[in-house]
């Protein structure tokens, strides 16, 4: 099969600087405006030195990523989970200056934590998580009180903060699971297309290279036969010297050569030729049952008896057919023991493919959720080196494209193995 690692993207690209810089601008922003409502018109007595010194603070470490970082450049993991880090640890002192938990503001924590979970890695995600839970926790213990104008203080009752701290860890929790959960899953959907947009890219290079094979071979047919002609009629003349006459032999004999190379190449007539764009689905078949023949796994290729006249079925040699069902045989013939099995039949208006074999067939585990992206059942904990899970995402997705039905199964006991089923619609193939 098609090594799968090098098309991996890191989709993982940490968050740009433009985009972190004006976020943290506009919290600058949202905090100088609330500080002066709750000092000039609710009439709170503030530390405003302590306040403004935490937002200056936020202010002079962007101006720091300006200077160290060019404007569009997207920041490392590394240092996007300090960025946020600071992040929150501002959030916590200008929170521990305004009064606490008791300040509705304290949900504001929700936010670098959803912005670490949809951009970097769960590992600096849960560093990111725990920093917050830490942060929160301390504050319902240790903040300055808020203190109004007649200089009595705003303090929350003890359960009313218990409450208040309780909520934020569930909710924090809750955010964690959810949407890294979401953000995972979109993250493995995208890397997954992405291999398999360029694995069928690859696909329709090479056989864009077998048409243009045959077009140049055609197209040099031509002059190559003119060559020869005039250098056996050169040969019959009498005046020629001998030194010559053994250079046109030698001149015809390397055309001849030339002329076995392309003939070669040039069994596919054109690139527009029927030869060239389908196949009979009996040589297709063959044809990729030579990938699980090398390695020691015995394809067998059965039609059946009531439409054998599926053998000289013509189809349509499509680059997502090819690569979606070489990945299939392929797959099967990593878990067969001896054999894969290919049955051909048709079903209502449909070729149906059954590519079994003779392994101990798809876990339950497994079973339910083979099609999406990464899942596998080969054994190992490293499936980058024991298989992405992506054979089986890659043929499903292909297939969408094309109309191509495809199922999944076991063999009914006593039997064992996996079966997988694909039918074809044979309108627009023939």
């Amino acid at each position: 099969m098609t090594d799968e690692n090098k098309y991996i993207p890191d989709l993982r690209l940490g968050v740009r600087l433009k985009t972190i810089i004006l976020l943290r601008f506009i919290a600058v922003i949202g905090q100088l405006l609330t500080i002066i409502v709750v000092g000039n018109i609710l009439l709170f007595q503030l530390p405003y030195l302590e306040v403004y010194l935490t937002i200056g603070a936020l202010v002079f470490s962007n101006l720091i990523l300006f200077l160290m970082y060019s404007w569009n450049q997207r920041l490392s993991e590394t240092t996007t989970a300090i960025v946020l880090a600071g992040d929150i640890i501002q959030l916590a002192l200008l929170i521990y200056f305004t009064g606490g938990l008791s300040n509705p503001f304290v949900m504001l924590f929700i936010v670098p934590i959803a912005i670490s979970l949809d951009n970097l890695p769960i590992r600096s995600s849960i560093i990111l998580i725990i920093l917050t839970l830490i942060s929160v926790s301390i504050l319902g213990f240790y903040n300055y009180p808020l203190v109004q104008n007649d200089m009595s203080y705003l303090i929350n009752p003890n359960i009313l903060t218990i409450g208040i701290w309780f909520s934020l860890l569930v909710t924090i929790l809750f955010l964690s699971l959810y949407v890294g959960r979401l953000a995972n899953e979109s993250r493995e959907v995208s890397r997954a297309l992405k291999v398999t947009e360029e694995l069928l890219s690859n696909e329709q290079n090479l056989s864009s290279l077998d048409g243009l094979a045959a077009a140049a071979a055609h197209q040099l047919g031509t002059p190559l036969g003119t060559i020869s002609l005039i250098a056996s009629e050169l040969l019959n003349k009498e005046n020629l010297s001998n030194e010559g006459k053994e250079d046109l032999e030698i001149l015809i004999k390397e055309i001849a050569r030339c002329k076995n190379i392309i003939g070669s190449l040039g069994e596919k007539s054109s690139i527009d030729d029927d030869i060239v764009n389908k196949i009979e689905l009996h040589a297709l078949l063959v044809e990729l049952s030579e990938l699980i023949r090398v390695k020691g796994i015995k394809p067998d290729i059965i039609f059946n008896e009531d439409d054998d006249d599926l053998r000289s079925f013509t189809i349509e040699r499509r680059s997502e057919l090819i690569l979606g069902l070489s990945n299939i045989i392929e797959n099967a013939a990593e878990f067969a023991k001896e054999n894969v099995i290919i049955k051909i039949s048709k079903v209502d208006d449909m070729i149906q493919l059954l590519i079994e074999d003779d392994g101990d067939g798809f876990s339950n585990e497994v079973i339910n959720r083979l099609g999406d992206p990464y899942v596998t059942s080969r054994k190992g904990n490293d499936s980058l080196n024991n298989g992405l899970g992506l054979g089986f995402f890659i043929s499903k997705t292909l297939f969408e494209r094309l109309g191509i039905k495809i199922k999944i199964y076991n063999k009914q006991k006593p039997d064992y193995g996996a079966v997988v089923s694909v039918k074809i619609p044979k309108e627009g193939w023939i």
